[in-house]
């Protein structure tokens, strides 16, 4: 039908006018506006709201009476050959279907109260309205009148349908930047392409009727059936909106909402500057025009008051269904009026209960009850039910609140639901039962380890008395044993002295003696001499841990210490293998000389014997606070998990009775007590090349600041 009406205007254009083709476009034009009628009505059931329902309706009526206006048109022109004059009963159905339109539009819009508010809705569809007829007058109207002079009544209604065809553009172009989704959009979009097809009609057909041509010309009957297939066409598609979506986020679309807020103050300031702009031109005020002007202007001072208002309103309100406790108003008779979100979420339903009896348990709300509540207040603990009949509790507070426009009070109850906290409640006590049976066990628990560690304690009294008495038991052991082995060596160092003098004596005054019997009594001698060093060692070892070993610290030479043990050594053993490597410029150190010739004879004594390959060389170095002092050979050398067991007392390396090399292990053990006692220390290191480095290190007497 669309490609009829638009190949129909196109031979209206181009081709003969005939009445032939005029009463072909009268055909099409009812077809049209049947076919767009019915289909209009027959979907009325796809929308969910009731108000989207009724607009749908009055959409459908108006082209039901466009077309009868238009049927009318053709049989009076069948019947007379000529067109009814204006005004005519086809004026009268177009009439009646612009004010089911504008009905149908007005309805449409307030519906959409839940972004704006009804009385918003009412004032902007009253501007539009206005502004709309305003500019009709000022833009077409009043210029054609001037251009076309003809009679009032002819102008009035040959303006009737161009006025609301343009008001209806401007309703639809609201909507169109109103919409909510991309599909409402495009049906908004079609509904305007349609009321612009119909205004350019209606234009034709007013231009041609003031003009003296009254007919049916073939623009004018194509513009027409456009108009009725688009809105035929795009009416029935519009998507069905949710029953509950009311509410819309004002930041999903700012630039057409701040389009749609601009709208009515643009469409103002037009009227008065088309106005203004008249008076410009023929330097006469258009009355019509002013008033218009004015009026628009009041009711923008109302719109911007009734904005502001109803900021404030949807932020309480926004504040109210963003809550998750339960907020409601109702009567004093219970009937519940409002109520916000969190009431169907809580009590589980899909419709808010009518009266507050459909959810309030305990206590009954009585009459006495809410009468009580509506004068005085009331708050405390209730039981609410749910949809499936279970019982919760909530903390419900109740305020009357006065409603100027019922001239009575109300109800307002807001009501938080205890659920979880009587839960945390239950599970608190539950964890307190558990940690009293838990602090009785622990009482019980710790009974029993008091006796415990009571009779523990009672043992450990015990074993540490028996420690004690071995303590001193062992302590005694060891006085006895320091004082036994001190009188065995003081016993054994005069028998020892006598034997070696008296072989000394006998090798030196009897020269002509058995060479065999010479090397014989030379053994006895050197064995002599060992074990008088080994007396020497037990004596000074016990009178050190007996603390009776005298120490003098003072400033000592570590070279002519040295030397004298060297030389000592070469004379006993003949060894000449001793290497003195001490710088003269080494400093004194701070030391008891005899120690310290104690710990050289120990040292170098170990090295001769148990190296007797190799040289033996005493090594010292200035530190910071003292001398380093090396002894050493290339002999076998210490195990590494040896190196620290050699300074224990009587440990060795070899303690087979078939060894080669005797030792008691008192020399190093010895040797490292005397070192610490003088403030020393020692260690045994693995020397380069083989061997043994014996590393000892003293304080030095002056030490450099």
């Amino acid at each position: 039908m669309l490609g009829l009406s638009l190949a129909y205007i196109a031979l209206g254009a181009w081709g003969e006018k005939s009445t032939r083709l005029s009463a072909a476009g009268t055909v099409l034009v009812v077809i049209v506006g049947s076919l767009a009628t019915a289909t209009v009505l027959l979907t009325v059931d796809v929308e969910a709201r009731p108000e989207r329902r009724r607009a749908r309706r009055l959409l459908g009526t108006a082209l039901f009476l466009w077309t009868l206006a238009e049927g009318f048109r053709a049989i009076a022109w069948a019947l007379s050959g000529a067109a009814p004059g204006i005004p005519s009963l086809a004026d009268l159905l177009r009439l009646a279907g612009y004010m089911s339109t504008l009905a149908a539009a007005v309805s449409y819009s307030s519906s959409a109260g839940g972004r704006y508010g009804r009385l918003r809705e009412l004032l902007d569809t009253a501007i539009l309205v206005i502004a709309g007829a305003a500019l009709s007058w000022l833009v077409i109207i009043r210029p054609v009148s001037m251009a076309l002079p003809s009679s009032n009544v002819l102008l009035g209604w040959a303006s009737v349908a161009p006025v609301f065809d343009l008001i209806l553009v401007l309703l639809a172009l609201r909507l169109l930047i109103g919409s909510a989704s991309s599909g409402e959009a495009r049906g908004f979009l079609g509904m305007a392409a349609a009321f612009l097809a119909l205004l350019a009609a209606d234009l034709v057909r007013g231009y041609l009727s003031l003009g003296g041509e009254i007919g049916l010309p073939t623009l004018a009957q194509g513009g027409w059936g456009i108009a009725a297939c688009l809105i035929g066409l795009i009416a029935p598609h519009a998507p069905p909106q949710d029953p509950l979506d009311y509410a819309e986020v004002p930041v999903a679309r700012p630039l057409r909402q701040r389009m749609e807020s601009v709208l009515p103050i643009a469409l103002t300031y037009a009227v008065v500057g088309f106005t203004v702009l008249n008076w410009w031109l023929v330097r006469e005020l258009d009355w019509a025009g002013v008033g218009a002007a004015a009026v628009l202007s009041l009711l923008l001072v109302a719109r911007q008051g009734v904005i502001g208002g109803q900021s404030e309103m949807r932020q309480f309100a926004a504040l109210v269904n963003a809550s998750a406790d339960l907020a409601f108003v109702c009567q004093e008779d219970g009937l519940m009026l409002l109520a916000n979100p969190a009431v169907q979420a809580s009590l589980g339903v899909d419709r808010t209960p009518a009266t507050v009896e459909g959810f309030l348990a305990t206590p009954t709300p009585s009459p006495a009850f809410l009468h009580q509540s509506l004068h005085g207040g009331w708050s405390g603990e209730v039981e609410l039910r749910r949809g499936d009949g279970s019982l919760f509790p909530a903390s419900l507070n109740l305020r009357p609140v006065w409603d100027e426009r019922l001239g009575r009070a109300l109800l307002v109850g807001t009501a938080h639901d205890l659920t979880r906290i009587r839960e945390r409640e239950d599970d608190l006590r539950a964890a307190l039962s558990q940690v009293a049976v838990a602090r009785s066990d622990l009482q019980s628990l710790n009974a029993v380890l008091e006796r415990r560690v009571s009779e523990r304690t009672y043992e450990l009294a015990e074993s540490v008395e028996r420690l004690r008495r071995m303590n001193l038991e062992l302590q005694e052991l060891g006085r006895l044993k320091s004082e036994f082995v001190t009188l065995v060596s003081h016993e054994l160092r005069a028998p020892l002295t006598n034997i070696r003098a008296g072989v000394e004596l006998t090798l030196a005054t009897n020269p002509d003696v058995d060479p065999a019997a010479q090397e014989r009594l030379g053994l006895v001698a050197a064995e002599t001499d060992r074990l008088g060093r080994f007396v020497e060692a037990i004596l000074d070892l016990s009178a050190l841990e007996a603390g009776r070993f005298p120490l003098h610290p003072g400033p000592a030479i570590l070279g002519q210490a040295a030397g004298r043990v060297a030389d000592r050594l070469r004379a006993q053993q003949g060894e000449d293998r001793i290497v003195l490597d001490v710088p003269e410029d080494i400093p004194a150190v701070l030391a008891d000389e005899r120690a310290l010739e104690s710990s050289f004879f120990h040292l170098l004594d170990n090295a001769l014997k148990y190296a007797p390959a190799s040289e033996v060389r005493v090594q010292a170095q200035r530190e910071a606070a003292g001398v380093t002092v090396s002894v050493t050979d290339h002999g076998p050398g210490i195990p590494a998990e040896e190196r620290e067991r050699v300074f224990e007392v009587f440990h060795r390396l070899d303690a087979r009775d078939s060894r080669d090399v005797y030792g008691h292990g008192l020399g190093l053990h010895l040797t490292r007590r005397l070192l610490e006692a003088m403030g020393g220390w020692i260690r045994a290191e693995p020397a380069e090349g083989g061997g043994t480095r014996m590393v000892f290190w003293l304080p030095q007497a002056d030490p450099v600041p």
